[in-house]
């Protein structure tokens, strides 16, 4: 059973690159998995990061436009195995969601 999580995605699906991650073009309606080795290191290796509720989505998304001029789009997805987590964070081996799963902000 896959769990749920928020996912914060720039406006052309590619990942926020957040702590020096790759480049990483999302898709609709498929898992998608990380490029590197996965890692349950906090700050080393593969994996793919979520937020754990869409409080913490939201304020990725006001940290990202003030701090670095991003638009983002959040995204409720169903997330794989959890390698890492905080409060803040989860660091997971896959994840999934579609265009429906959409959360406007």
């Amino acid at each position: 059973m896959s769990q749920e999580a928020y996912k914060v995605l720039k406006e052309d699906l590619t990942n926020v690159g957040l702590l020096n991650a790759p480049q990483i073009q999302y898709a609709f309606g498929r898992w998608i998995s990380p490029i590197e080795p996965l890692s349950t290191h906090a700050r080393k290796g593969g994996g793919l990061w979520v937020a754990p509720t869409l409080s913490v989505a939201r304020q990725y998304v006001r940290y990202l436009r003030k701090k670095h001029g991003i638009t983002a789009r959040v995204f409720k997805c169903r997330i794989g195995k959890i390698l890492y987590r905080s409060s803040c964070r989860i660091k997971t081996d896959k994840l999934f969601f579609t265009k429906a799963d959409e959360i406007k902000i």
